[in-house]
């Protein structure tokens, strides 16, 4: 298993960061494969993302209470399509919660 942490913004607002993310794994042309939460990180909101068609899934958790956000690739799930993607995704969730915190600062 690896994880690989993303840097949340210092004032980044919980429902945003999950816009955000809802978002980058959409615009990264993963789709949604389960919602939900884990019962070790209580509070938390988790996704399975997948390529469609093609094997492998990518996690994804935002924890709120604990201001941390980080992204597992699990070794019975790994595939090569998710370390390919891995620096766009990144790229879209970083963008995605700049401009919610920019967005939020504004209103």
């Amino acid at each position: 298993m690896r994880n690989i942490e993303i840097e949340l913004p210092p004032a980044a607002n919980p429902a945003q960061a999950e816009q955000a993310v809802e978002a980058a794994l959409a615009a990264t042309g993963l789709e949604v494969a389960l919602r939900g939460s884990l019962r070790k990180f209580p509070g938390c909101i988790h996704w399975h993302a997948r390529q469609p068609g093609r094997s492998g899934t990518l996690e994804v958790t935002l924890w709120p209470e604990q201001h941390r956000a980080w992204l597992t690739i699990q070794s019975g799930r790994a595939a090569g399509w998710i370390a390919a993607k891995l620096p766009e995704i990144r790229a879209a969730l970083g963008q995605g919660l700049a401009a919610r915190q920019l967005a939020g600062l504004r209103s």
